[in-house]
C-alpha cells in the first residue's frame, strides 16, 4: 500500500513540476507584418521571383532589355545591361530576345532566355552562355 502512495504522489509531484516549468519558459510567436516597398514602373514587366540564400528576389525586365534584381523590399540588388554589338563587362546581348525565367541552384543564378526562332540559351548571371535548346 506504501509504495502505491508514493507511487502516486512521485508521480502527482513530477506532473506539477513539469506543468510550473514548461508554463514559465513558453513563448509565443507573432506573425510579423508584411514587408512593404515600391518598385518604379520603370523597371518593366516582373519576369520572375526566385528564392536563394539571401533571400527573395523579383526580376524585372524593361523596354530596352535591361535586367534588374529587386529584393522584396523594393531595393535594387543588380542590374544587367543589354547590348547590340560590343560586349560589355558583364551584358546580355540583345540577340538572345525576352528574358523567359530565371533559376537559382548551387552554382548560383542562371537566366533563361527565348528568341523569335524559338532558340532557348542558358545564360549565367555574369553574361556567360551555358547552353542553348533549339526547337523543331
Amino acid at each position: 500500500m506504501q509504495k502505491r502512495i508514493f507511487f502516486i504522489l512521485g508521480t502527482a509531484l513530477l506532473f506539477v513540476a513539469g506543468y510550473l516549468t514548461g508554463n514559465r519558459g513558453a513563448t509565443v510567436a507573432h506573425a510579423q507584418a508584411p514587408t512593404q516597398g515600391s518598385v518604379p514602373k520603370s523597371y518593366g514587366r516582373l519576369v520572375t521571383a526566385i528564392a536563394d540564400q539571401i533571400g527573395t528576389g523579383l526580376i524585372f525586365e524593361d523596354s530596352q532589355g535591361v535586367i534588374r534584381f529587386v529584393s522584396v523590399t523594393g531595393m535594387k540588388e543588380g542590374e544587367l545591361a543589354r547590348y547590340d554589338q560590343t560586349p560589355t563587362h558583364g551584358g546580355i546581348p540583345k540577340s538572345y530576345s525576352r528574358l523567359v525565367t530565371a533559376v537559382v541552384n548551387s552554382e548560383g543564378t542562371g537566366l533563361i532566355f527565348e528568341d523569335s526562332d524559338g532558340v532557348i540559351r542558358f545564360v549565367t548571371i555574369a553574361g556567360k552562355k551555358e547552353g542553348e535548346l533549339t526547337r523543331n
